[in-house]
């Protein structure tokens, strides 16, 4: 996992070339006039989720992680919490689903990663993460996840 400030994006272009598109990509993104909606960047290869929701508890969450595609999740507006760590930790709750790229897996511990206005987290296929929980009370979040096929 990398965390860091949409600010810095520069520092993180040597990544990869797919990654650098997501990145530049999110530099890129203001809130006027942002809706829900996905965005080819590069295909289907390199593609970005807008999403608009309020944050939850973790009550009834499930870990989540993904084989084929690499997350880089930025948030736009507003603060969230996402708990990160590693699969093999994990009690899996589903097999892998290749519709949805995803495996399941019950809720444990982990390092609780807070995103303001600004953050990204680059999470790979071992970054079993819970997205979109509260920082304290529920928020309205105007979020981006860009998905990079790796």
């Amino acid at each position: 996992m990398i965390k860091d400030s949409i600010q810095n994006v520069e520092l993180y272009s040597s990544l990869s070339e797919p990654i650098s598109l997501a990145l530049n990509y999110l530099a890129s993104v203001d809130g006027d006039g942002f809706e829900e909606k996905t965005v080819e960047i590069s295909g289907k290869d390199v593609y970005a989720m807008h999403q608009i929701y309020a944050t939850e508890p973790e009550d009834g969450r499930l870990y989540e992680n993904h084989n084929v595609y690499i997350d880089v999740q930025f948030v736009l507006e507003g603060t969230e919490t996402i708990r990160v760590t590693d699969v093999r930790d994990l009690k899996p709750t589903t097999e892998y689903m290749a519709d949805s790229d995803a495996t399941l897996y019950e809720l444990d511990e982990g390092t609780d990663v807070r995103l303001g206005a600004g953050d990204f987290v680059i999470l790979y296929p071992h970054d079993a993460h819970v997205p979109k929980l509260m920082t304290g009370s529920p928020a309205d979040v105007k979020k981006i996840v860009v998905k990079v096929k790796m």
